[in-house]
């Protein structure tokens, strides 16, 4: 993997372990804690449904209890609830281990896994990440064979990343006492519902979330990477305001695990036996709202807005050099990225003022672009310095896709911060081609693109990778050239833990923190 600018070294002696799911600096990773417990944070959950999770403390939740049939690792997909499988574009079959159960003893077989697929893929659900999950305009078709041991998905249009998006902690499986009674599942109250390793035992919404291993649990994933260390007892999550507080309750032993941002990162400078991990995160790209009465309907425009915007200042700015300028619709770990290159322009302030002056725009994003939404700050002052009247809406993540999805006539461009829990271009390109949300699609800006709709389908259908890549290329490509997208920037999730804890994020997976006490 690339190394990160910027990492701190958290130990007396310096020492640098470059990890593959991030690098890693740390003292003396081997101290052993004499507790069963871990300490971490979370932003806010909005659902314990794991195919109703739309940001990602809903995943995080949903990875503690819901196992899937895939996992990531650093050298690909491994066996998680399935054993083996076999794919094509259209169809997977996937054989399941035989030792599986449910937190309430049921065993989790062929039927067990189908039902859970059909509820997450039921129309009308509400989830925003079937599509992802199973293609553009699939209904999936899924067969269980108990005798045989296997579940097969088949789907009437080519969606070659299925077996990918098993293992996103959405596609988690719900045992049957959870679609009993799927309100009971939102709420978090439904006992017996769980597939994976810890159980929901308490929380306070808002405030604070307990899980505990289940005494039967040994469905562990067959990682290949070296998992050290010795899985909690007990997980508690709590909602820690900003990073700033949680650098804090890590360093006064509050906490022993925890999100933090760059800008407190050197808080643990020379404090022995504590590390720091940074991670690829968050893709972060322009979507400019392109639908009839929007002024991005006009070309020149968009172009003018993207002039107006130097990448490396964005990083800089968002991320203090920890993130990585887009080189294309996702970090550099992406499936396809390391090879492609696209043609992204270079900022040119003049033409941005001639195409911007005396223009209004009004920018929606999220405030997780940077401290405080300080990436978001920064393309609203590039675009007023070209002349441009903006009116700037940093929010939260929740308010942020309520306006993006269902308030159309609200907004005129966003900052789009992509989780790419597919770990694929196909991700961002769901977002920029295709149906628009109202059609049932995930084409926020409705983006009208024939180029780039071509050639994505034509990526779907290939069954050969390099083919496959070539055609995603050419989908990027297509929308830069249109101005229908700026590639931004990669953020970091950077964890800070204290001495006797430690955290792996495999492959990319974004969802599926691996959280350690040091034996």
């Amino acid at each position: 993997m690339r190394k990160r600018h910027g990492v701190i070294a958290a130990s007396l002696a310096l020492t640098v372990a470059i990890a593959t799911a991030g690098c890693t600096t740390t003292g003396d990773a081997g101290a052993s804690a004499t507790t069963d417990t871990i300490r971490t944070t979370i932003d806010i959950p909005a659902t314990f449904d794991p195919t109703l999770s739309t940001s990602l403390p809903d995943f995080l939740l949903a990875r503690s209890s819901y196992d899937t049939l895939t996992r990531r690792d650093a050298g690909g997909l491994v066996p998680g609830l399935a054993t083996s499988w076999t794919s094509t574009p259209t169809e997977a079959t996937f054989t399941l281990r035989t030792d599986a159960t449910c937190s309430d003893g049921t065993k989790i077989t062929p039927t067990v896994v189908k039902n859970s697929l059909d509820y997450f893929a039921r129309p009308g659900s509400g989830s925003t990440q079937v599509v992802y999950t199973f293609g553009p305009g699939n209904t999936p078709t899924i067969t269980a064979d108990d005798a045989a041991n296997t579940v097969t998905v088949s789907l009437t249009t080519p969606w070659p990343y299925l077996v990918d998006a098993t293992s996103v902690a959405s596609a988690g499986i719900i045992c049957p006492a959870g679609l009993a009674d799927p309100a009971g599942l939102a709420a978090g109250t439904v006992k017996g519902s769980e597939s994976g390793p810890y159980a929901l035992t308490s929380f306070e919404p808002g405030v604070k979330y307990d899980y505990t291993l289940r005494d039967d649990y040994r469905s562990w994933p067959q990682w290949s990477t070296a998992i050290s260390g010795t899985p909690a007892k007990k997980l508690e999550y709590t909602v820690s305001p900003d990073s700033t507080a949680t650098a804090n309750l890590i360093l006064g032993g509050q906490l022993d695990i925890g999100k933090i941002q760059a800008t407190t990162r050197d808080r643990f400078q020379g404090q022995t036996g504590y590390a720091v991990t940074v991670n690829h995160f968050s893709d972060s790209y322009l979507i400019f709202n392109e639908r009839e009465g929007s002024p991005f309907t006009d070309e020149a425009l968009r172009k003018g807005v993207i002039q107006a915007i130097d990448r490396s200042m964005f990083g800089n700015v968002t991320s203090q050099d920890t993130g990585e300028v887009l080189t294309s619709l996702g970090a550099p770990d992406v499936s396809c990225v390391s090879d492609s290159s696209i043609g992204i322009p270079s900022q040119d302030v003049a033409a941005a003022t001639s195409a911007l002056s005396g223009k209004t725009i009004r920018l929606v994003a999220p405030t997780i672009v940077g401290p405080a939404g300080a990436g978001n700050e920064y393309i609203a002052e590039a675009l007023r310095a070209a002349g441009a009247t903006v009116e700037l809406t940093n929010t939260d993540v929740g308010s942020w896709i309520t306006t993006v999805v269902a308030k159309p006539g609200d907004w005129d461009v966003t900052v789009f911060a992509d989780l790419n829990f597919l770990g694929s271009l196909a991700s961002p390109l769901l977002n920029l081609t295709g149906p628009t949300i109202d059609q049932g699609g995930t084409n926020y800006g409705a983006v009208s693109n024939a180029a780039a709709d071509a050639s994505f389908a034509t990526a779907n259908s290939a069954s050969d990778a390099a083919a496959r890549c070539a055609a995603l290329d050419k989908t990027v490509q297509s929308l830069v050239d249109r101005s229908d997208t700026l590639p931004l920037l990669n953020d970091a999730f950077i964890y800070a833990s204290r001495p006797g804890f430690t955290v792996q994020m495999l492959g990319g997976a974004l969802d599926d923190p691996i959280f350690r006490i040091a034996n």
